[in-house]
């Protein structure tokens, strides 16, 4: 007799569980389901947070009979406040979307997400002057990566400062001089920082940000309309179109448009960007990337991924051929090596370039070498396809290149190329191995140096 109230209590106790599970997790609303810290890190295109990519083992890259002596570095400054157009549409739009939210009589929040978006504001912020200044976590981003990158190279990265020996520059921006001034912070202590030289910044430098001097550049590509067309049709196809209805239904805003789609995802990735979690707990996570599943993630990354590639990236020759400035730099920094067996030339510069600079000018260069590169041109059909321009894992804040000379005793120099602080072994150069002879890597790159006429490159067509 007792057989079917048991078999209906086995069947009503997970129910019953269930909901009390969920009640607990949902408190006013009923979402209570959320993505953990690293799935949301791993997808904010160039606002991902340098933690979510650093390279934490120091271990120091070792090779037989070789030391390392010189080092050239290129990197992208940390974390930083939006631009003040997202400032002014967070303080706007975003502040009604929260509104409207919150006027619902039961929104799909939990207890813990509805008190903060009852707090949420951005108006600390003053869109005009706080706009793009480098964050507290970009300062930490880059003392941290000095540190490291100290610790595995501990003679070519002394201590103590020597201008002969340690050449800085950043751009005329506040972000990038806060940059340079965290990194020194990391390998000579802040009391020491304020002996480091640094030459006058420029906007448009040649080498950190050759781009803003190529008016062929700014005309054929960054103001081409042409150039984003991907990116437009994208919007059209079923990811883009799920990733909104994903968002009208968590926010319980049917009118919700793709713009205001990918203003919440701008102001998840800079509030996650700004705020890493610390002791496990969540209480810094934005309320804003609450409203995302994976899949509306993904869809708004490659978004940003296509028009990176088109803008920035392999979309098109012009782009990454006017790098090359950038090239013949770092060969001149690390000792450039002539052809035709003539005699190698160590110039008169420092042992240790490093260089604070912008996304372009990273994204770029790295498209020069041949990295992160599809076998096809990345167009709005790939959002299915694997693919190596992932702009979260090879353009986040603080992303960082490096050129490493190893002098050997029983072979000539060799060059070891770094990106986010590991090893990656360029297109030409041997594949089975990480060092890389520099007069190998000087012939792959001669057009680079040889044949660089940027003035031509860059001029308008008549």
């Amino acid at each position: 007799m007792l057989k079917p109230f048991y078999c209906l209590f086995l069947f009503v106790l997970p129910v019953v569980v269930l909901l009390l599970l969920f009640q607990s997790a949902g408190g006013e609303g009923m979402q209570c389901i959320r993505l953990s810290r690293a799935d949301i890190e791993r997808r904010l295109s160039t606002k991902t947070p340098y933690r979510s990519v650093a390279n934490y083992d120091e271990t120091p890259p070792q090779y037989a009979g070789c030391h390392p002596t010189r080092i050239w570095s290129i990197i992208r400054h940390g974390t930083r406040n939006p631009s003040e157009s997202v400032i002014l549409q967070a303080q706007n739009r975003l502040a009604e979307i929260k509104n409207l939210i919150l006027e619902q009589t039961k929104p799909n929040l939990s207890s813990e997400d509805l008190k903060k978006l009852r707090k949420w504001s951005w108006e600390h912020l003053n869109a005009k002057e706080d706009e793009k200044l480098l964050v507290a976590e970009g300062e930490d981003e880059l003392t941290e990566l000095a540190e490291r990158m100290q610790n595995r190279f501990p003679s070519l990265l002394p201590d103590i400062y020597n201008p002969e020996w340690y050449y800085f520059k950043y751009t005329a921006t506040q972000r990038t001089l806060m940059s340079a001034q965290s990194f020194a912070t990391g390998l000579f202590g802040r009391h020491r920082i304020h002996t480091v030289q640094y030459p006058p910044p420029m906007h448009k430098d040649p080498v950190l940000r050759f781009y803003k001097r190529c008016d062929r550049w700014k005309t054929d590509v960054d103001k081409n309309p042409e150039t984003l067309v991907n990116a437009r049709l994208f919007l059209a196809e079923p990811p883009i179109q799920s990733a909104v209805e994903q968002l009208r239904s968590s926010t319980g805003l049917p009118d919700l448009q793709p713009e205001d789609v990918q203003l919440m995802y701008t102001v998840c990735a800079f509030e996650t960007a700004w705020h890493r979690q610390r002791d496990g707990t969540r209480h810094a996570d934005s309320v804003w990337c609450s409203f995302f599943d994976l899949a509306a993630l993904d869809a708004l990354e490659f978004f940003e991924d296509l028009e990176y590639y088109w803008n920035d990236g392999y979309g098109y020759e012009l782009t990454h051929r006017i790098a090359c400035p950038a090239m013949a730099d770092m060969f001149a920094a690390i000792g450039s090596v002539k052809l035709e067996n003539e005699e190698m030339q160590l110039p008169g510069r420092a042992n240790a370039t490093f260089y604070f600079t912008h996304s372009g000018t990273l994204l770029k260069l790295l498209a020069h070498l041949g990295l992160a590169r599809d076998e096809e041109p990345l167009t709005h059909k790939h959002f299915a396809s694997e693919r190596r321009w992932r702009t979260s894992q090879i353009d986040a804040f603080a992303t960082n290149l490096a050129f490493l000379r190893y002098d050997c005793e029983e072979m000539e120099p060799q060059v070891v190329v770094l990106h986010q602080e590991r090893v990656v072994r360029l297109p030409k150069c041997p594949q089975d191995q990480d060092l890389c002879p520099l007069a190998m890597l000087r012939r792959i790159y001669a057009d680079s140096v040889e044949n660089c006429d940027f003035e031509e490159l860059c001029r308008l067509s008549e």
